[in-house]
């Protein structure tokens, strides 16, 4: 059966993809923010002490020429001396006296002074020096004005490129979303399970991957469910239609018993209706083996040697039809991974249509290398064989040869045909050694180690 493919139409965008990517950028934007706050204020800090002590280092006295010539450069500097007798003012107001060497800010007539005492020119002399700090003041606003326009472009870039970046990123999983959207939740067993694929980021492909799994799980779970719905209707069918004829006589051979209780005939009567219910039976058996033999492989398989699958098949002739000889020949040393149940009920409807339809007195079961590196197991009987004709029609359901000679279903080597067709081989009929029928069954090469 020819698989096709399955088609996945492409559908539109998802509006979520659009809120997922303003998330992504409002994200970007307020870690941004976060950053350039503690930057701004680490910067503040910074800057403030920078220019503080600037102008801690600008307040150092000199001799009194230098004074002079600083207090006439600077219009925002203050000089005060003081002496043992007195207190003289050099230029600006006059500024309170200060720990020796230690800045510090101070009101002077309602303007704020960085001011810093150091020892004069002479001994007993002290020196005052202080300067305004609005100079100091609009500077560390100024470059504050700046890193808050900095931070502000800054926080706009990151949310801009958080929403180009986070469309990018986005890209694949809304490729995923759109497929997934596009699945069909019915199984066709003709067409393959579809494929996702999400090619772009690591996080997408593993979605696609595990998606694409669970896909073929589905498929794979619905493949059986649709074998074993298959196998059920055609179970049902083959019963209405074989067990018709034989149902009906039984009912006929019963109303006949009913009507006549000394009816002379009783006797073969009664065994008619044993005849009939034993091909029910049998029928409902064979039946039975074809709905599961129909059923997808559970992958249930067992490893076993070529020789010990013979043993088993020889236990369950001799068993069976204990008046039956039984040889086994000496199989290769090979080793095959095979359904056994199904291996061994195969290869006993074998010899029972060898026994029951060819009249077979003993069979040969043996094994041997087949040509395409498998393995060939065999069942020769001596019995009346099959024309060649029929031996194509007879591996079908439903299907007698002209030799049968005991009532049957017609379905025991339809039952060892889908053994070998699950296996991976085949089966062939051919005449045998011994002047009967050889029934071949192969298994695959996939299957013998």
């Amino acid at each position: 059966m020819t698989r096709r493919s399955a088609a996945r139409p492409g559908g539109p965008a998802p509006r979520r993809s659009a809120s997922l990517r303003l998330r992504v950028a409002l994200a970007s934007g307020l870690a941004s923010l976060v950053v350039v706050v503690l930057v701004g204020v680490l910067a503040s800090v910074l800057l403030t002490r920078e220019q503080t002590d600037r102008l801690d280092r600008s307040l150092v006295p000199g001799s009194p020429a230098v004074l002079g010539t600083f207090a006439s450069t600077r219009a925002d500097l203050a000089v005060t001396l003081r002496g043992p007798s007195a207190t003289r003012r050099v230029s600006g107001p006059e500024l309170p006296l200060s720990p020796v060497g230690i800045p510090t800010s101070v009101d002077v007539g309602g303007v704020a002074y960085r001011i810093r005492t150091a020892p004069g020119p002479t001994p007993g002399v002290l020196v005052t020096v202080g300067a305004t700090e609005d100079d100091t003041r609009a500077r560390v606003a100024d470059r504050q004005r700046l890193v808050l326009g900095l931070g502000v472009v800054a926080v706009a870039l990151a949310a801009g490129l958080g929403w180009l970046f986070a469309g990018r990123a986005v890209r694949p999983m809304r490729r995923l979303t759109a497929q997934a959207a596009t699945l069909d939740g019915a199984v066709d067993p003709d067409v393959d399970p579809p494929v996702v694929r999400a090619d772009g980021s690591r996080e997408s492909e593993e979605l696609a991957d595990a998606l694409s799994a669970m896909l073929a799980r589905l498929h794979a779970e619905q493949e059986r469910s649709t074998a074993s719905l298959h196998a059920a209707r055609d179970f049902a069918a083959a019963a209405r239609h074989e067990l018709r004829t034989p149902l009906t006589a039984m009912r006929t051979d019963l109303e006949v018993l009913q009507a006549h209780p000394d009816l002379p005939e009783r006797e073969a009567v009664l065994a008619d209706v044993q005849r009939a219910q034993a091909r029910v039976e049998a029928t409902l058996t064979a039946l039975g083996q074809l709905a599961a033999g129909d059923l997808p492989d559970s992958g249930e398989l067992d490893a076993v040697g070529v020789a010990d699958v013979l043993r088993l098949a020889a236990e369950d002739a001799r068993r069976a039809h204990p008046e039956l000889a039984v040889v086994v020949d000496e199989p290769p040393e090979r080793t095959i991974t095979v359904s056994l149940e199904g291996l061994r009920m195969a290869l006993a409807n074998a010899v029972v249509n060898a026994v029951r339809h060819g009249g077979a007195g003993s069979v040969r079961l043996g094994a041997h290398a087949g040509e395409d590196g498998g393995v060939v197991l065999t069942v020769d009987d001596d019995g009346r064989g099959l024309p060649a004709s029929e031996r194509e029609a007879v591996l079908g359901r439903f299907v007698r040869g002209s030799t049968a000679g005991a009532p049957g279903s017609g379905l025991g080597l339809a039952l060892i045909a889908q053994q070998a067709a699950r296996h991976g081989g085949e089966v062939r009929l051919e005449d045998a050694p011994s002047g009967g029928l050889r029934v071949s069954l192969a298994i695959g090469p996939d299957r013998a180690g």
